[in-house]
């Protein structure tokens, strides 16, 4: 009885270890065809790689015309003067706006006598590159007391020029504008000591800072009959900056012939449309008004002509 009980235990044990061996061969063969399943499948493909979109548009590629740089003199400068190559240049481009201007002015000595090329150029989204020239004169600063006949005769030379006797006040202003703005050069350089010897200066070098073209203006306004009075800009910003008031038909207006980013708006303005610059252009004309005479509060009708 006990020896068949004994082969009954032994017997399952065996079953059981069978089917154990059985049951793990199949959890390896199922794993191993999984793997060699893996293998087989086909690599996913990766996405294409984003094509680089040109930023040139079809108005650009058919652009064929050069920009165009404006403004560029020659100047004479004193040795030790600053120049200030870019103002009065300007690019202007049929296709593109605010395109970056490059100076090159490597070979100027502003330290030693003699004449220098500079040269400019500007190019647009197209390609398209445009190219000008100047020479910068370098001279020795003349030691020369000033001579108040040479200095009247320079500036009715130039009335004689631009101004004739059937203008009204506004043209002969508006000549004496024009011709002081374009004629002068503009440099960081001269001596605030004097108006007159600005107004040499301007004649003679033809180059100057504001105190120059200020001086300039003022000596061809007064030489016309005009009363004018000095304005200066002593505070808000860190330099001094000059212009006139002139009396037009015997009210005052401000007159600066100094080069600007808006060409003509500074040709016989009001208090007020000084203050309008002076928002955009943080306290470019603030000026002690109680030692002027106040301007009309609208604007001269007859200057419209010549604002552009």
């Amino acid at each position: 009885m006990r020896t068949r009980r004994i082969r009954r235990i032994r017997l399952r044990r065996v079953i059981l270890g069978v089917a154990f061996v059985f049951i793990a061969a199949l959890v390896i063969w199922t794993s191993i065809d999984s793997i060699l399943a893996a293998d087989n499948k086909p690599a996913a493909r990766p996405a294409a790689t984003p094509t680089a979109t040109s930023a040139a548009t079809s108005d650009t590629n058919a652009d064929t015309e050069t920009p165009k740089i404006t403004g560029v003199k020659n100047v004479t400068v004193f040795i030790g003067d600053r120049v200030s190559y870019k103002t009065g240049v300007t690019v202007k481009d049929n296709h593109d706006t605010n395109i970056a201007l490059v100076v090159d002015t490597s070979g100027v000595n502003l330290k030693k006598v003699g004449v220098y090329n500079i040269a400019y150029m500007a190019k647009d989204a197209a390609g398209n590159v445009a190219h000008a020239e100047a020479t910068v004169t370098v001279k020795v600063k003349p030691a020369s007391p000033l001579n108040e006949d040479e200095l009247n005769q320079l500036a009715d030379t130039v009335l004689a020029k631009i101004v004739t006797e059937d203008m009204t006040e506004v043209d002969k202003l508006w000549a004496i504008f024009k011709w002081t703005k374009y004629n002068i050069g503009y440099i960081d350089s001269s001596s605030h000591t004097d108006w007159r010897k600005g107004a040499l200066q301007g004649f003679k070098q033809g180059t100057g800072d504001c105190f120059v073209f200020y001086a300039t203006a003022r000596m061809l306004m007064e030489r016309s009959g005009f009363e004018t009075q000095t304005v200066i800009r002593d505070k808000g910003r860190k330099t001094k900056h000059f212009w006139s008031l002139v009396k037009v038909e015997d009210v005052w207006y401000h007159f600066d012939t100094t080069p600007t980013i808006k060409k003509n708006t500074t040709f016989l303005l009001t208090d007020a449309e000084l203050a309008l610059f002076n928002k955009q252009f943080k306290n470019y004309y603030l000026f002690d008004k109680t030692k002027h005479p106040a301007t009309p509060t609208k604007p001269l009708k007859e200057r419209s002509k010549y604002l552009k």
